[in-house]
């Protein structure tokens, strides 16, 4: 029989893994989730159910402040954008037991996370008409990280974080009366994120998922699907001999780009330090491997081989 397992936090990854593993119980069941984010994942997630998708994205635009610097299109819909706070409590009806536990797996988030931290803000807005179907991506000039806005069921989510920016609610609302012209806030939270995660699979006390064990993308922020792959991958890994070492191999992949997100993510603060931008070196075939999480050194430097110039400046801030 598989072990009972006891879940500290119950967001996407933890919710998930009560659903995929089934002997399992929430010690904290009754706190109703919550967090600040885009609110989007792509359409392959799993346990992702349609009657929590509110809109749909298949075009993405990129921008250096106001200049257009690139956009990935497809012909259906990439990304679910979700009522995720509807969507996780349904998954926290999975699971059963309770009281003695011989399995602990940490699924609180940042705030179980190791790493460097940042704030980023969310706001809600409405009056404002943009492109149908399209999530728009600003990087400011002074700043590293970036603006987001989404689609949310005739609404737009709009949000942002950058490394440095202790509290980024003013620059969020400046943001929307700046860029998108104005518009109605209708609300207006903010949530810590782990952008220069420490990946801990288990920490001599439990099993980690998601947030918590490191499983964050740096440069998009991208958190809800690794939460749940990795909830998966340790459902099922809980049924083998060495479930640890299960773990560790079915999760490789995502600690792979994570790693190489993280360089890319510091090679851009070098970049910003001398007055230059990430996003300026990226074409759209980069782009599309930016939202599908599917960046690597070697497609990188494939593109920048032809703009020499641009390569080495990259290669300069990756080394320096």
């Amino acid at each position: 029989m598989k072990p009972q397992a006891k879940v500290l936090g119950l967001g996407p990854s933890g919710s998930a893994f009560l659903k995929f593993y089934g002997r399992a119980y929430g010690a904290d069941r009754a706190r109703r989730y919550f967090k600040a984010c885009g609110e989007a994942v792509p359409v392959e997630t799993p346990l992702v159910d349609m009657k929590y998708v509110v809109d749909k994205v298949k075009r993405y635009r990129f921008y250096r402040w106001r200049r257009e610097v690139g956009e990935v299109a497809y012909a259906k819909a990439r990304w679910y954008i979700v009522d995720k706070g509807a969507w996780v409590e349904s998954m926290r009806g999975g699971g059963e037991g309770g009281g003695e536990w011989e399995v602990l797996v940490k699924a609180g988030g940042p705030y179980q996370s190791e790493g460097d931290k940042i704030t980023i803000a969310r706001a809600y807005v409405d009056g404002v008409k943009l492109e149908e179907e399209a999530a728009y991506f600003i990087f400011p000039e002074n700043a590293v990280g970036f603006y987001w806005v989404f689609p949310h069921g005739g609404v737009y989510n709009v949000g942002g974080g950058f490394v440095g920016v202790a509290n980024p609610v003013p620059h969020v609302l400046q943001f929307i009366e700046k860029w998108l012209g104005g518009g109605r806030v209708l609300e207006v939270r903010g949530a810590p994120f782990t952008v220069i995660p420490r990946v801990v699979l288990h920490d001599g006390e439990g099993f980690r998922v998601g947030e918590a064990a490191g499983l964050v993308y740096p440069l998009t922020g991208e958190g809800i699907r690794p939460g749940i792959l990795s909830a998966r991958a340790l459902a099922e890994a809980l049924a083998t001999k060495n479930p640890l070492e299960t773990y560790r191999r079915a999760v490789e992949p995502l600690v792979r780009q994570i790693e190489f997100q993280k360089k890319l993510l510091k090679t851009a603060e070098r970049l910003a330090a001398r007055g230059e931008a990430l996003i300026e070196l990226a074409d759209d075939r980069i782009l599309r491997d930016y939202i599908e999480e599917n960046l690597s050194a070697r497609s990188l430097f494939t593109v920048l081989a032809k703009r020499p110039a641009a390569g080495i400046r990259l290669v300069a801030a990756l080394v320096k």
